[in-house]
């Protein structure tokens, strides 16, 4: 699975983006010249349908939509249009395992293979050694995206299990990056195997409904039965138009990994409760503690996207932790079969950004870096 950004269509040009805020706060001056970027963004690209919101503090500063569900499914994109968060899918699943870890469920240092004997690695030892913490943190010691590809067939957790058992990791537990979608999920397992609920009835339990983020969902099913929602747009050609697709259930087999469900509106509050402003449902300790670097992802410095923008990279749990001068950006992207999502926050700022789109497009990776870059006053870079 891919990785981050946002999206558009050339239908749009006469569409009208409109404004949604909990409240009545005028939009500033960053967040106006953003506004001209992202606009320019989706006519230059032709991006079927996105949405974004920008929270301050404890409300929403922003709210912007535009676009249609889908090029063959026309209505507009509203504040209420669920999307795919793909990868994003991952903050909530670490957040939840940490409200688990608060009621003493299961502790981040208790080995997998203590909710999953299945699990087993190549050489006897070698599985007992990765920790829960170490399956959220993707520090297993695996080789990255271990068995990606089996998503796209009949995909079963005992079938897929067996699979470990011809890997050996390439670096001790905790010592080394590995990006996992698969592996990532086994904390659904141990999440049913330590309470008796399913992760989606945990998820809407412990997080949906105490945030009142009424149009989210788990699952291919949830997607199937959503009414207000977008369609997955790709390319056939890199400078081709853009064609609607059904969706694909692959990634949503691996649910904590890819597969929520939610709108802008939903997203919002989740970043209100990042920022620290719902401290009843995600208490100030469970965020330092997902928060807190584990391991290294040096190539994030180098990359594509933040090359040159950012001074040091690690993951933690569930979330990316950037340096970005003085100042710590929390981070996560998602990508999949013809969706895009970022989420983006400041703590000591008390800013933070969504995007969503039905489109792969990598335009909202630079939309992303230059919403910082006018946060700190910088010059920001072409969006094209």
């Amino acid at each position: 699975m891919k990785h981050i950004i946002v999206f558009f269509s050339a239908l749009l040009v006469l569409s009208v983006l409109s404004p949604v805020s909990a409240k009545s706060a005028s939009p500033s001056k960053i967040e106006n010249e953003f506004n001209k970027q992202f606009k320019q963004a989706m006519r230059v690209y032709k991006i079927p349908g996105a949405a974004y919101a920008i929270v301050r503090g404890d409300h929403v500063s922003t709210i912007k939509t535009y676009g249609v569900r889908g090029k063959k499914n026309k209505q507009a994109i509203d504040k209420n249009t669920s999307f795919r968060l793909a990868s994003v899918s991952k903050t909530f699943s670490a957040e939840l395992a940490a409200l688990m870890v608060e009621k003493k469920a299961f502790s981040w240092n208790d080995s997998i293979v203590d909710y999953i004997p299945e699990f087993k690695l190549k050489e006897a030892g070698q599985a007992e050694a990765i920790t829960i913490k170490h399956v959220l943190s993707h520090s297993s010691g695996l080789m990255p995206n271990a068995f990606d590809g089996y998503l796209k067939g009949r995909f079963r957790f005992s079938h897929i299990i067996s699979k470990f058992e011809v890997l050996a990791p390439y670096c001790s537990p905790g010592a080394c990056y590995g990006y996992q979608n698969v592996l990532f999920s086994f904390i659904e397992e141990v999440l049913k195997r330590s309470t008796g609920k399913t992760y989606a009835q945990l998820m809407q339990q412990m997080i949906f409904s105490p945030l009142a983020m009424n149009n989210a969902s788990v699952g291919f099913k949830a997607y199937q039965n959503t009414i207000n929602k977008a369609y997955p747009h790709i390319k056939v050609s890199r400078n081709g138009p853009w064609h609607q697709v059904k969706v694909k259930p692959d990634f949503y087999k691996v649910a904590p990994a890819a597969g929520i469900n939610a709108s802008i509106t939903d997203m919002s509050k989740w970043l209100i409760a990042q920022l620290g402003h719902r401290p009843n449902v995600i208490s100030a300790p469970l965020l330092d503690t997902v928060r807190e670097p584990v391991v290294s992802t040096e190539k994030d410095i180098t990359g594509r996207t933040w090359k040159g923008i950012i001074d040091d990279a690690h993951y933690a749990i569930g979330w990316r932790v950037y340096q970005y001068h003085d100042d710590i950006l929390y981070f996560h992207s998602g990508w999949v079969e013809g969706y895009r999502a970022v989420i983006a926050y400041s703590k000591d700022k008390q800013i933070g950004l969504v995007i969503l789109a039905n489109a792969e497009s990598r335009s909202i990776d630079k939309l992303t870096v230059n919403f910082w870059r006018l946060l700190l006053k910088e010059p920001s870079v072409k969006t094209k």
